[in-house]
């Protein structure tokens, strides 16, 4: 039995996922809607308060098929159930919540990893780069992607810095 996969982190990368699960078949980008990607040292995604707005800042992802043995492969990777769980979302595919044309795009409903701990900690910038180079290989918007990735490496680091004693260091270019 094949299911849906809305990929935010390390496994929006082709490469990683051709690794991890070869059967694994992209849908193509995608996004989860009614929630916000953050930070915990890996990805995370949070729910974004009103969730039927247009205003909500949905996560761009990519859309992945997977078959059973794809799951279990994920299942370890992911530190399922210990580190992260599943969670069955709604998103949409396609890059933009509307067309140029006024259409909506096809809604989709699949799963995520969520994370089982809350927290912020900025991530390492050789994940960081993981994550902006596989969004980046499914949606054109480029400029959208890395602005959604900064914004969550900037919250990150502010709820982080809440709770740190001594001050971190951060550079804006070494993300990028």
């Amino acid at each position: 039995m094949k299911k849906i996969y809305f990929a935010y982190g390390a496994n929006t990368n082709k490469g990683a996922m051709r690794r991890r699960c070869p059967n694994a078949k992209p849908v193509g980008a995608g996004h989860i809607k009614g929630y916000k990607l953050k930070f915990n040292n890996v990805a995370d995604i949070v729910p974004f308060p009103n969730k039927d707005s247009l205003m909500t800042q949905d996560v761009p992802c990519v859309i992945w098929e997977i078959t059973e043995d794809c799951e279990k492969a994920l299942d370890r990777f992911e530190g399922f159930p210990s580190l992260y769980r599943k969670v069955d979302v709604e998103g949409y595919m396609g890059e933009n919540y509307f067309y140029e044309n006024g259409s909506i795009p096809t809604k989709i409903n699949g799963f995520v990893y969520k994370m089982n701990y809350s927290g912020f900690h900025t991530p390492s910038p050789y994940y960081v780069r993981g994550i902006r180079d596989g969004l980046k290989g499914f949606f054109t918007d480029h400029d959208m992607v890395d602005r959604h990735i900064d914004q969550a490496i900037i919250t990150s680091f502010r709820q982080s810095e809440k709770f740190t004693v001594q001050p971190r260091m951060v550079g804006g270019k070494q993300w990028r």
